[in-house]
């Protein structure tokens, strides 16, 4: 009995050490998310989390390694883990590596709306591999970290306006300065978040058909995925003011 003891014991330890490794990367893990949650955010707090749940684990193997002694078993896990690299492993370090960076250049945060890797979408989680976006029409898109930090990162939310236009075509027989003045009582409060913001709206005028003006009315929305209801309540609130006092509008073809 004592020799079936003996003999069984590394693998014991070996029970042990991993079940203690693995145990105390999952409470890191927790700990760590709930103490920087509110100093970082849900999102890169967790990644904090992770990261340090799979120090422990990769710590915890070496400890394994080192009890069980063997050898043997150093060399076959180096043979996978070379085997793996080539067959496109070598991703999964580049997104850990790619994760780590966005983790201190901090780019974006959760909820901020980005264009990232070619799609466009509300930032939902941050993981040490990889980004959640959610899209226009709700999809989640499970972005790559690698590829994130390869291409252009651009984060609508990193100031606190979207800035939108409208062409209005007004005949030059037409009182332009009536005109004007109507457009930008009307859209003084259009967005009433960013009245007290330098992002105002604004109204420019240029000449165009012969006969004709072009007016181009810009203003600031909070950021959205989808601008589209903006756009169109911009252009009726211009077009319906300059019509209920009077004046034409022209046809854009």
């Amino acid at each position: 009995m004592d020799g079936i003891f003996e003999s069984l014991k590394p693998y014991l330890n070996v029970l042990l050490i991993g079940a203690g490794g693995f145990f105390l990367a999952f409470i890191s893990s927790q700990i760590l998310t709930r103490l920087f949650s509110r100093l970082m955010g849900p999102g890169w707090s967790r990644f904090i989390g992770n990261l340090v749940a799979l120090g422990i684990v990769f710590w915890t193997i070496k400890l394994i390694l080192d009890t069980a002694g063997a050898a043997g078993l150093v060399v076959v896990l180096v043979t996978v883990l070379t085997a793996a690299f080539a067959i496109g492993s070598e991703r999964v370090a580049g997104d850990l590596v790619s994760g780590v960076s966005l983790f201190f250049s901090r780019p974006y945060q959760i909820g901020d709306i980005v264009s990232v890797a070619g799609h466009e979408g509300r930032v939902r989680a941050i993981s040490v591999t990889q980004t959640t976006l959610e899209g226009l029409f709700g999809d989640q898109i499970y972005i790559r970290n690698s590829d994130v930090v390869a291409g252009t990162i651009v984060n609508y939310s990193a100031t606190p306006g979207h800035l939108i236009s409208t062409l209005v075509i007004l005949p030059s027989t037409e009182d332009l300065n009536l005109a004007i003045d109507l457009i930008e009582k009307a859209i003084e409060h259009f967005s009433p978040e960013m009245v007290d913001t330098p992002y105002r709206p604004s109204v420019s005028v240029e000449s165009g058909e012969p006969g004709y003006f072009n007016i181009e009315v810009r203003v600031y929305v909070t950021e959205r995925l989808d601008y589209s209801p903006e756009k169109t309540r911009l252009f009726l609130r211009v077009t319906n003011t300059i019509k209920e006092a009077g004046l034409s509008l022209a046809s854009i073809d």
